[in-house]
């Protein structure tokens, strides 16, 4: 139920236009499989699917979409299905793409339009999701999925107060669904208000119960209650229900975190970047740990995991330099600081990384300048400052 539908993509372009299931035409990038029937296909797309076939499946899922042309409330579940799958399986961008190629071709169909915004809220196209939410409030404004989707849209742009006030006119239109209570619940964890989404989250368990995510987020806002015992049951409770669910073992690894208990975390994160290994955000956290215990190798190919994946967890970038700094790799660091930097002008740390790295290099004037952003964004009472202070006069000494 609580997924994050589509992490959404699509390259390939052997074209051929074929009826769509709103009576219009849509561009495939598939033929026609005579031989085998549109339910056939889907049999074959979801057993390729189970045995990690990404590439066979995709396959698979088109041609069963092509072939169930004349039966169009199937071909529309195969394609919701197949943009899921796609989004699970690691390929968001051409998930995007197989959604939106539908979009444009049944301008007509507020379906595609849903579909189309949940693709790019999976991708963290956030502008993009805006815009078509826009003309979804515009359309279909008394549907609850419009607000949802709008509320998501506006909390990846960051205009938090907006997009917590759009998730709630979901939950006030369908008060028995769980997904807005999840969605609204998710949007108050990140703004830190673990009580009001605790809330939510035991509303979404009425509503469903036997959902292992609902379980999952409900244990992860006891944790941040610091309510540890009935978090842990939760999080158990949802392992029981989906014994290779990634976010239970990833909200577990940050539990234990918090107790203190690092081996028992970095077997926990261990465990979500095997079940779910398509989440950047995982294999960010599974680089944290590796970092404070200082094993840095690991920490590298771990955050180098956390980029690499579609869409990557941008917060990777600043401590992949630093640990590269860590190693005495600044040159390899350097382009990742910068980088990193530009998309968080305001992150202390990566100044200090970065002027280490520039110190390094015998690059003074850079690591001065470095040095002293650090200064203007560092907090008062951070350990650094007085190393940093002390840093830059030695260096204007050169």
């Amino acid at each position: 139920m609580f997924t994050v539908l589509l992490r959404l993509a699509l390259a390939g372009s052997l074209l051929l236009a074929a009826p769509s299931c709103g009576g219009e035409t849509i561009v495939k990038t598939v033929k026609k499989d005579k031989k085998k029937t549109a339910k056939q296909l889907l049999a074959d797309a979801r057993d390729q699917a189970s045995a990690g076939k990404t590439d066979d499946a995709d396959r698979s899922y088109g041609e069963a979409y092509a072939n169930a042309d004349e039966a169009p409330k199937l071909a529309w579940d195969i394609l919701a299905e197949w943009v899921e799958f796609l989004a699970h399986a690691g390929r968001p961008s051409r998930a995007h793409d197989v959604a939106k190629q539908y979009f444009d071709a049944n301008q007509e169909d507020l379906k595609g339009y849903h579909l189309y915004a949940e693709a790019c809220l999976a991708g963290n196209r956030g502008q993009e999701a805006f815009t078509i939410t826009g003309q979804l409030v515009e359309l279909d404004n008394d549907n609850p999925s419009t607000h949802d989707q709008r509320g998501r849209a506006l909390i990846l742009l960051e205009r938090t107060e907006e997009g917590i006030e759009e998730l709630r006119k979901a939950v006030q239109l369908d008060s028995a669904n769980a997904k807005y209570h999840m969605s609204l619940g998710t949007a108050l964890l990140k703004i830190n208000d673990a009580n009001k989404a605790a809330l939510e989250f035991r509303a979404a368990l009425k509503a469903a119960p036997n959902d292992p995510e609902v379980h999952v987020m409900l244990g992860a806002a006891l944790r941040d209650q610091e309510e540890f015992d009935e978090s842990r049951s939760y999080l158990d409770k949802a392992l029981e229900l989906d014994p290779k669910n990634g976010r239970a073992y990833f909200e577990l690894g940050r539990l234990y975190n918090r107790l203190r208990k690092q081996a028992e975390a970095e077997a926990a994160f261990g465990k979500a970047v095997k079940y779910s290994p398509n989440d950047s955000l995982f294999w960010y956290a599974y680089g944290e740990i590796y970092r404070v215990q200082n094993r840095n190798d690991e920490a590298i190919a771990a955050y180098q995991r956390a980029l690499a994946i579609d869409p990557p967890y941008a917060k990777a970038t600043g401590k992949l330099g630093c640990t590269l700094v860590d190693t005495k790799q600044y040159d390899d660091a350097e382009p990742y600081l910068i980088q990193a930097i530009r998309k968080e002008t305001k992150n202390a740390q990566n100044y200090w990384c970065l002027g280490n790295a520039y110190a390094a290099k015998r690059k003074y004037r850079a690591a001065i300048d470095n040095y002293e952003l650090f200064l203007k964004y560092a907090s008062r009472d951070d350990n650094e400052r007085e190393r940093a202070r002390e840093l830059i006069n030695q260096l204007k000494r050169k």
